[in-house]
């Protein structure tokens, strides 16, 4: 037994067995990546459609059959699930909804744990309004939307003063 471990067939054979372990693990691995992309891009489309645009609309009087399957065949429909960057349609106590550069609204939930930042300032939910360009990083979650991590706003926002974060003073007047 020691002598066949020790033989070049034996090393050659278990090195091709640890290359086919890597290489199945690493399959296993882009596969289970490739289905949550895929998972979070379907229940985002079906959160958008029920609660943005009320479900699909029949076309011609019946139902359009092939039109859920082929759309986004090429794959350019799944959305971005780790971070947007758009403009601040609707601020709520636990989320805010984001239209992105391609048109679409974006559900971006925010917890305590949420970091906002307006340059070094950090702010509140409550100092967030319409209008405000922001870009969001996060994580998907199951029902399609985006918990966010960081929350940076680039603009609409009144300039702060670095030394207390508390708007600054304005001269102006």
């Amino acid at each position: 037994m020691h002598e066949m471990m020790k033989s070049k067939g034996f090393k050659i054979a278990a090195l091709v067995v640890a290359a086919m372990l890597i290489a199945l693990v690493s399959f296993i691995g882009g596969a289970k990546v490739g289905a949550h992309r895929a998972l979070f891009s379907c229940r985002w489309g079906e959160n958008y459609e029920r609660n943005f645009m009320g479900g699909r609309p029949p076309m011609n009087g019946h139902q359009d059959f092939f039109g859920p399957m082929m759309r986004g065949f090429s794959g350019g429909d799944f959305r971005n699930a780790h971070g947007l960057a758009g403009t601040i349609i609707s601020v709520a106590t636990d989320k805010i909804i984001i239209k992105d550069r391609d048109g679409q609204e974006n559900t971006v939930a925010v917890t305590n744990h949420t970091i906002i930042k307006n340059q070094a300032s950090d702010l509140k939910l409550s100092d967030l309004k319409a209008n405000d360009n922001v870009v969001v990083m996060g994580r998907p979650n199951d029902a399609g939307t985006l918990d966010a991590d960081l929350i940076r706003v680039f603009g609409n926002l009144p300039p702060t003063d670095q030394n207390n974060n508390q708007p600054a003073p304005n001269n102006n007047q």
